[in-house]
């Protein structure tokens, strides 16, 4: 359980991280800590039920079939992640990207909604 709470309190950080760097203009990494901030939160409703992923996609898929496709967690607000992920990579390994201020905002938004949404399970 220590390291479940130590999850969300990372995921926590991440979520008032991207908050200040949107704050400051810096969209592109505003998008890494939102994605990171639900990946941690995701991470650790796994764990809640002994499962670990390995990697990005595999938790991504993982936390499908465990949350999503039985109904317990909000198919939008999981599409919502998965867009975050894109973003992210595109955020964090292009040199171009075109990440504005408007889609910073809104995986803002789709991180609280994340968090709200995990919420029910912790």
């Amino acid at each position: 359980m220590d390291e479940i709470i130590g999850y969300i309190n990372k995921a926590s950080e991440k979520l008032r991280a991207a908050k200040i760097l949107y704050d400051s203009k810096s969209y592109s990494n505003s998008i890494s800590m939102s994605y990171y901030a639900m990946f941690l939160v995701a991470k650790a409703l796994l764990l809640k039920r002994d499962i670990e992923a390995k990697t990005h996609s595999g938790l991504s898929y993982i936390f499908y079939k465990t949350y999503v496709e039985t109904g317990e967690f909000s198919d939008r607000v999981y599409r919502n992640f998965t867009r975050a992920q894109t973003l992210r990579e595109q955020s964090d390994y292009s040199v171009l990207d075109d990440i504005t201020q408007d889609i910073a905002r809104k995986k803002l938004v789709h991180c609280k909604e994340f968090f709200n949404e995990a919420e029910k399970f912790l």
